[in-house]
C-alpha cells in the first residue's frame, strides 16, 4: 500500500528526514512512533502531498503523490495531529465539506460515527473541547471511504473510554480491508492495535519489524523469587543479562531471546518468575536512551 525508499526533506538547512525507508503493508495496521522532532509529522504531510519531498521514491497504491497528488487522496482518509480547523462551520457541516471530495464517502456512516463519539451534530466547531475536535477527525477519515488510513496522534486529548472506542473502530476497518498507518505517543495503544511498528529518530529509521518480534528480540524484565537465599557469585552471568538484587528475590534485565536466559538461569533454586517482557514503552525507552535520546 505505501512503499517509500530513501525520503529526504531539509527545512532552511535543517535535515528532517534522512532517508526514510518504509513499507507499509495492505490490510494492516502499522505504528509509527518517535519523540518530538522525530520527523513523523512531515512523513505524513509528504504522504498526503501537503509536503514535497527533496528526495526518494514514494508509491502509494501505485502513485506518487509528487505527480498523482489528486489520485493519491482519494485514497487516503487523513486525520491531522493538529484541530485548527474551520471554527465557524458546525461539525455536521464540516463532516459533510470533508467528505464531498472523496468518491466512497459515505456520509451517513460519518454522522453515525459523531454520535457513536459523542461529539454533537450542530454545534459550532470552534466551541468543540480538543478531545472533541479529535474525534471529528477521526470519523471524517473512517467515512471517507478510502482503502489507506493516515491518521496523526489519533489517541491524543482522548479519554480512556473515547481511546478504547477509536481503537475498535481501527480494528474493524482493518478486519474489513483497509490500510492504516499513524503516529502516535501512545505507546500502550500502539502496541495493542499495531502488527507492525517503525521508530523514528532525528529523522532517520531507528528500528522497523513486526511488533511481536521487535519485542521479543530486544528481551525484557523477569522479577524471580527463590526458595531459599541466593548469594551474588550464585547468580549465572552473561554478556546478555543483568542482576539487580540478591537474597530471596532479584530482578533480571535481559537482551535477546527469553528461551535463552531461561536455560542460563535453569540451575537457580527459582520459586516464581513473573514476566515484565513485552512492553513496547519499555523497548522505546532501551532504543531511545543507547542512541543517545533523553526520552521524556
Amino acid at each position: 500500500m505505501i512503499k517509500a525508499r530513501s525520503i529526504t526533506k531539509s527545512y532552511r538547512g535543517l535535515d528532517v528526514l534522512r532517508g526514510v525507508s518504509i513499507d507499509v503493508e495492505p490490510g494492516t495496521i502499522h505504528g509509527f512512533v518517535g519523540p518530538n522532532g522525530a520527523g513523523k509529522s512531515t512523513f505524513l504531510k509528504i504522504l498526503i502531498g501537503v509536503v514535497h519531498r527533496d528526495g526518494g521514491q514514494l508509491d502509494i497504491d501505485g502513485f506518487d503523490p509528487a505527480t498523482s497528488v489528486v489520485q493519491v487522496r482519494r485514497r487516503i482518509g487523513y486525520s491531522p495531529s493538529e484541530t485548527a480547523l474551520y471554527h465557524r462551520m458546525r461539525t455536521g457541516e464540516l463532516l459533510e465539506f470533508s467528505l464531498c471530495h472523496h468518491l466512497h464517502a459515505d456520509l451517513a456512516r460519518g454522522r453515525m460515527l459523531l454520535e457513536l463519539l459523542g461529539v454533537p451534530s450542530n454545534r459550532r466547531v470552534g466551541a468543540l473541547s480538543h478531545g472533541m475536535k479529535r474525534k471529528l477527525l477521526i470519523a471524517q477519515a473512517i467515512a471517507s471511504g478510502t482503502p489507506l488510513l493516515v491518521l496523526d496522534e489519533p489517541m491524543e486529548a482522548l479519554d480512556p473510554e473515547a481511546r478504547r472506542r477509536v481503537e475498535e473502530l481501527l480494528r474493524a476497518e482493518v478486519d474489513s480491508g483497509r490500510t492504516i498507518f499513524f503516529s502516535s505517543h501512545d505507546l500502550a495503544s500502539t502496541q495493542r492495535l499495531c502488527s507492525r511498528v517503525t521508530f523514528l529518530h532525528r529523522g532517520r529509521v531507528l528500528r522497523d519489524g513486526l511488533m511481536d518480534e521487535l519485542l521479543e528480540a530486544h528481551g525484557g524484565v523477569l522479577h524471580l523469587e527463590f526458595r531459599e537465599p541466593v548469594l551474588p557469585e550464585q547468580l549465572p552471568r552473561a554478556s546478555s543479562i543483568s542482576w539487580e538484587g540478591h537474597g530471596e528475590a532479584a530482578r533480571l534485565v535481559y537482551q535477546g531471546q527469553l528461551e535463552s536466559v531461561l536455560s542460563t538461569i535453569d540451575g537457580l533454586p527459582i520459586k516464581s518468575i513473573r514476566d515484565d517482557s513485552g512492553d513496547l514503552e519499555q523497548l522505546f525507552d532501551r532504543l531511545y536512551m543507547a542512541d543517545g535520546e533523553t526520552v521524556a
